[in-house]
C-alpha cells in the first residue's frame, strides 16, 4: 500500500481498481430475404447488401439434391443500425429483375403460426405490389412481413400483412376493410 503525507500526516493511497471494459455485443442482427430470382446467388447478395454496412455472413438455401436455389437466403449482419438500414432502404427493391422481399428472421415462428397479428388482403388490383401494400398498411404500426401472392410475375390478386401487434391488425382491418383501391373494393 503506498502512503502519501499530507500536511505531515500519512494517509494510506488506495489506487482506484480499474473498470472492466465493456463486453462487446457479439450478436448477429439476421434478415431473412425472399422472393429471390432462381438466377441470385451468394455474390449477388453480398453485393447489394454490403453497400450499407459490413455483412457477418450471407447464406442462400439450395436443394439438397438439385443444388437449385430455394429463393430465399440469410444476411447477417454486426451491428442492429446496419441491419435496421438494409431492411428499411432494400427492401421491395430489384435484384436480377425481381423485388425481394425482408423481414426481421424469426427464430421463433409462434407469432407467424399462431395468426394473432396476420392480415389476408383480397380483391387487390393486377398491378398493386408488395411496396404499395407496405405503404397502405404501414400507417397502423410495425409490419413484420408484407407481400402480395404472385405467380410467374403476375399477381395473384391478394396478399398478406403481418404486424408485431395484433391491435394494430385489428385497427388496419377496421380502417381499410371495404376501401376502394385502384377501382377494386379489399
Amino acid at each position: 500500500m503506498a502512503v502519501q503525507f499530507m500536511f505531515g500526516v500519512p494517509v494510506p493511497v488506495t489506487t482506484p481498481k480499474p473498470k472492466p471494459a465493456p463486453e462487446a455485443d457479439n450478436r448477429i442482427w439476421s434478415l431473412y430475404v425472399g422472393d429471390l430470382d432462381p438466377q441470385v446467388t451468394e455474390a449477388d447478395l453480398i453485393d447489394k447488401f454490403r453497400l450499407i454496412g459490413p455483412i457477418a455472413s450471407v447464406r442462400l438455401y439450395r436443394d439438397s439434391f438439385t443444388g437449385d436455389s430455394l429463393r430465399y437466403a440469410y444476411v447477417n449482419f454486426f451491428t442492429l443500425l446496419d441491419a435496421s438500414t438494409a431492411l428499411c432502404f432494400l427492401n421491395h427493391k430489384v435484384l436480377k429483375g425481381k423485388p425481394i422481399r425482408i423481414m426481421w428472421s424469426q427464430r421463433y415462428p409462434l407469432t407467424r403460426k399462431t395468426g394473432i397479428a396476420n392480415l389476408f388482403v383480397k380483391n387487390l388490383h393486377p398491378s398493386f405490389t408488395s411496396a404499395q401494400l407496405q405503404t397502405m398498411f404501414s400507417t397502423f404500426g410495425k409490419i413484420l412481413s408484407c407481400k402480395v401472392a404472385a405467380e410467374n410475375g403476375k399477381t395473384k390478386g391478394f396478399g398478406f400483412v403481418q404486424y408485431d401487434f395484433g391491435q394494430s391488425a385489428m385497427t388496419a382491418r377496421n380502417a381499410l376493410h371495404g376501401t376502394l383501391v385502384k377501382g377494386k373494393k379489399m
